[in-house]
């Protein structure tokens, strides 16, 4: 506890310039009020569509010093993404059901009504806030996550009902004192936790690693980037193992008193690269929205059947459809060799409730729409 406090005071020096760069604001969600701090990009115009990235913070951290420590802010500036940093109830993200879930799911609902964002989500975390992004990616749709000095339960991926196909890019240091490299309890090695992820997207099994080159001889630690291509709908996974790293965000400004912070490389600038990769690239402004115009998806609310109907870019196409509950189960997946027509599921036999729509064509379009079924 002394060890996470100390913590929080090293990173106070860097919050007021923090601030200086974000809008605070909150939602009322599940009976309360959360806040969170949103960064535009420096030349933001609402006539273009941004891709959106939720940045979590550690234990007895917060979104303030998550901004301050990971210095997304540079970086969105110049590569045009918007980045929210939002808040734990008590620096303590939970994972005793759909609580923080369901609320980085409205937060981002919310987000979307006030800021123009194109399809593209993404999330990543610094250790809690690295668990909860792998929480996260088995509940919604995302299109890729990152993770630093976080790790994924055992349980979580026995009961992760995503399909494959997420890409995943983890940092980690092998001398980590508060996520074990080598597990723990109820988590698994981090190499495991990777090799889950290599199996889950069928990507190749064998890894390309690469060392990186010590720019830094006094940071106390090396790395090595292992690459695992080919995977479920171009997935990748990416591991970069930091030997002798502690529980630390590689290239942050400022040390931790968890063990070395590699200075090797930098992991923010690595994740939005890696991001980048599978962001909605192809439709960036208002007029190329309609163009292509949005997918539609009626009737909604449903009673009997929801039909989807594809803009014209994606007529023609196959895909593949997957119908998540709001506790991320998932109750339905179909594929359709053809799009042209309406595409009908029948819902007449599930619970009331809302659930998410999730949607990939062959051309690697996403698409993601609340549904709400037998409430009117």
């Amino acid at each position: 506890m002394k060890t996470l406090q100390f913590t929080l005071l090293f990173l106070m020096t860097w919050l007021h310039c923090a601030a200086l760069f974000g809008q605070k604001d909150s939602i009322f969600d599940q009976g309360e009020y959360r806040n969170y701090i949103v960064h535009l990009p420096k030349n933001y115009k609402s006539s273009t569509r941004y891709p959106l990235i939720l940045n979590l913070h550690g234990l007895n951290s917060n979104a303030a010093q998550q901004q301050a420590y990971s210095q997304f802010d540079k970086i969105a500036d110049t590569a045009n993404f918007i980045v929210v940093y939002p808040n734990a109830v008590g620096g303590s993200w939970s994972f005793a059901g759909d609580k923080d879930v369901n609320f980085l799911s409205h937060l981002v609902d919310s987000l979307k009504k006030d800021y123009s964002i194109n399809n593209s989500l993404f999330a990543t975390g610094m250790s809690m806030g690295g668990f909860m992004s792998y929480r996260l990616a088995c509940a919604i749709p995302l299109n890729a996550i990152g993770v630093v000095s976080g790790n994924m339960s055992t349980n979580l991926q026995n009961n992760c009902p995503l399909p494959t196909g997420l890409p995943v890019i983890h940092f980690h240091g092998t001398t980590d004192p508060l996520v074990n490299y080598n597990g723990t309890f109820g988590i698994s090695p981090v190499e495991t936790t990777i090799k889950w992820w290599v199996d889950r997207n069928k990507c190749t099994k064998t890894p390309v690693v690469t060392p990186i080159p010590n720019s830094n001889a006094n940071d106390g630690s090396t790395v090595e980037q292992y690459f695992y291509g080919n995977g479920t709908n171009k997935s990748e996974v990416i591991f970069y193992k930091i030997t002798n790293g502690g529980h630390t965000w590689p290239g942050a400004p400022t040390n931790l008193p968890f063990g070395n912070t590699n200075q090797d490389l930098n992991a923010s600038q690595l994740i939005w690269a890696f991001f980048k990769r599978y962001s909605s690239t192809s439709v960036t402004s208002v007029e190329d929205l309609k163009k292509m115009k949005s997918i539609q998806v009626f009737p909604n609310p449903a009673q009997e059947q929801i039909n989807i109907q594809f803009p014209e870019p994606a007529a023609g196409a196959s895909a593949e459809l997957f119908l998540y509950n709001s506790f991320g189960q998932l109750v339905l997946r179909q594929r359709s060799e053809g799009t042209q027509a309406p595409i009908s599921i029948r819902v007449s036999g599930f619970p009331k409730g809302v659930y998410f729509l999730y949607i990939k064509t062959e051309k690697q379009q996403l698409y993601h729409q609340k549904i709400v079924i037998g409430l009117k």
